[in-house]
């Protein structure tokens, strides 16, 4: 009943979080202004994204789909379970194709598209990576690696996002691709904003993207009256 419950909220607020998203992304497209790329933080970070792509072009991408697979159910998993629902078995397909993970009563939105927008191993990272910061004293290598896990999660986004994936088909078209393009653009800020200056430095980016919003939603309003005028 509880999970029904929540389901039925998420329901609810399913197309007003696309519309926040959607009308939020002049301000997530402005607020990467924020980040100052002349730092070896940052330059270590696009190195490290930049070794996992060439690895997949130069490898092959058959080497990371086991495991994007991997991480794509178990964050599907994850959100089943912080939404509070009973999570039946993960089943990965022994051929590579895709895998399938069982929640009873059915689910909700966030759970079906969590894959599309939440870096499961660069969340872990960021977990463990404050304290490798005091550890190495600031040592690129730090960066390094989560601007890999950066990468991963891109990679991972980019090869099953397509109009055939039926996560996508389940939610709609629309909105999949307003939730999807908003969330990863919060997702990438965000990432980028814990790079810099770590916990604090997203604390900082989201009251950033806040303000922004509310700069362009007064501007779109102010235009909206002027043109009933």
């Amino acid at each position: 009943m509880f999970t029904k419950s929540i389901d039925f909220v998420f329901k609810l607020i399913k197309w007003p979080v696309a519309l926040f998203l959607l009308v939020s992304i002049p301000a997530l497209l402005r607020s990467y202004d924020y980040f100052n790329i002349n730092s070896i933080k940052v330059w270590a970070f696009a190195g490290g994204a930049v070794l996992y792509f060439a690895i997949m072009i130069f490898a092959g991408q058959n080497i990371s789909r086991t495991m994007q697979i991997i991480s794509h159910e178990l964050t599907h998993l994850m959100f089943a379970y912080l939404t509070f629902h009973d999570a039946g078995r993960v089943r990965i397909n022994p051929d590579d194709s895709g895998g399938e993970m069982i929640v009873k009563g059915g689910g909700n939105w966030l759970i079906t598209l969590a894959p599309y927008f939440f870096p499961l191993f660069s969340f872990l990272y960021m977990l463990l990576m404050p304290w490798l910061v005091i550890a190495s004293g600031e040592h690129f290598m730090v960066y390094a690696i989560f601007g890999y896990f950066f990468g991963y999660y891109w990679g991972t986004v980019l090869s099953q996002v397509h109009p055939e994936q039926t996560d996508i088909i389940r939610e709609g078209y629309i909105f999949s691709a307003i939730f999807i393009v908003g969330a990863n653009l919060y997702t990438t800020g965000i990432i980028l904003a814990f790079n810099s200056k770590l916990w604090d430095g997203v604390k900082e980016y989201l009251n950033l993207v806040w303000r922004l919003d509310i700069h362009y939603w007064l501007k779109a309003a102010k235009l909206i009256l002027q043109y009933f005028e």
